[in-house]
């Protein structure tokens, strides 16, 4: 390890559907004397510039493979203005690995004029389907006990440490990107996803532009008390209540915030499973949108 530096100014920036992300932007801003700011709280404005010295971009893996990073998180990148002199590093957040996800971070933000510095990647529980067998103690538990350390220690550092995949876990994110690009195989999910968005097979949307149709999919049941918790979790606001029902606008990031915080379990769509799945360490009071 490099000695050490003092950070004068640390803003960490993230974004969270279920809580994975979120807690650890927390953490390590927490640890660090940071500034927590949400991706989404920010992007009403035409540019972003900050004062801060070091600026960390917390935030999950969507798709991999496709898509990659969450679309609002990409047009955060892209706002961000007078880089050239910070230091920048990202955490991202997976249920089973980062594959290329911090490299293409870094052509985002070299394109701005600045780069990224380091790049670290925390395994968390998955949220958008079961996966047999996890142990979502000890992946909480390696993250307080060991990963937030690591991290902290090479941002005071200013050093250029990128995390990898693991041998057998890259090997596998590796082979599942590379099927993904591939003529006859990429077609065929990107055909799939449309069927979800309800969309029309032959169109020519891209895996970027489907996303935010995604949410045709989703609907509440009866069972649905007309809470509006759905509408006040979703940071983008794509949901609006009609008549004590939540309509969706088709702006969509698929964090899965609305499924996985309805108190009733009441909406249903593409990606639900676990249900009601979301971090311990955070409470509905921590997702609902800042207004």
């Amino acid at each position: 390890m490099n000695k050490m530096v003092l950070i004068m100014n640390l803003e960490v920036y993230y974004f969270s559907g279920t809580g994975n992300s979120l807690v650890v932007a927390k953490d390590i801003a927490e640890k660090m004397n940071g500034n927590l700011i949400s991706i989404p709280s920010v992007m009403d404005k035409k540019s972003i510039t900050t004062n801060a010295d070091v600026i960390g971009i917390v935030f999950p893996v969507y798709y991999l493979g496709t898509v990659n990073i969450p679309l609002v998180v990409q047009r955060f990148v892209m706002k961000l203005d007078d880089i050239n002199t910070k230091y920048i590093f990202a955490v991202c957040t997976y249920g089973g690995g980062s594959g290329s996800t911090l490299t293409m971070l870094d052509k985002m933000i070299r394109a701005r004029g600045g780069r990224l510095a380091s790049g670290f990647g925390v395994q968390m529980p998955q949220n958008a389907f079961k996966k047999p067998f996890e142990n979502k103690i000890k992946l909480y538990n390696n993250w307080k006990e060991k990963k937030l350390d690591f991290i902290c220690e090479h941002v005071k550092a200013k050093d250029g440490w990128f995390d990898t995949d693991g041998l057998f876990i890259g090997l596998v994110v590796a082979i599942i990107e590379r099927m993904m690009k591939l003529d006859f195989l990429s077609p065929f999910f990107l055909k799939s996803m449309k069927k979800t968005a309800r969309l029309q097979e032959d169109s020519n949307f891209t895996f970027d532009e489907v996303i935010p149709f995604m949410d045709r999919s989703y609907t509440a049941d009866e069972n649905c008390t007309g809470c509006s918790t759905c509408s006040n979790v979703c940071h983008v606001c794509n949901i609006k209540m009609v008549s004590d029902k939540p309509e969706w606008k088709h702006n969509c990031e698929n964090c899965l915030a609305c499924i996985k915080w309805c108190p009733q379990s009441a909406i249903h769509g593409y990606g639900e499973l676990p249900r009601g799945y979301h971090h311990p360490d955070v409470n509905l009071s921590d997702m609902l949108r800042k207004d």
